[in-house]
């Protein structure tokens, strides 16, 4: 199973909100987007698909269990991709948080002081 995406890849984000926290078991998951037609996903017979919700699909390595990528509905030109799957390649520093709202009280980490 293997995916290719557009280089360079795109500045990640953090996302806190409590659906990405169960998926990674951590704070907060970071994401890197790519257009969904710019994605090629060789093998795609290898991948398993969940829908937490009715906007979600995410999909995993059949073999391995990896969190390969998650389709939002409400992103219909976009994947996003767990940025921990890059190993190797070069990603700047996240960019943005999202749903600080929802952030695990135990979490001191945040790009933004307020938050």
């Amino acid at each position: 199973m293997s995916v290719t995406v557009p280089s360079p890849l795109r500045r990640p984000d953090n996302c806190h909100c409590g659906e990405c926290r169960r998926l990674s078991g951590a704070a907060f998951t970071t994401w890197i987007t790519a257009p969904r037609d710019q994605v090629v996903v060789n093998n795609p017979e290898g991948l398993s698909v969940f829908c937490p919700t009715p906007n979600l699909q995410r999909s995993f390595c059949k073999t391995c269990g990896s969190h390969v990528f998650t389709a939002d509905a409400r992103l219909p030109r976009a994947y996003g991709f767990p940025a921990g799957l890059f190993e190797g390649e070069p990603i700047e520093p996240p960019d943005e948080d999202y749903f600080l709202d929802d952030k695990a009280r135990w979490c001191r980490r945040s790009l933004h002081p307020e938050g």
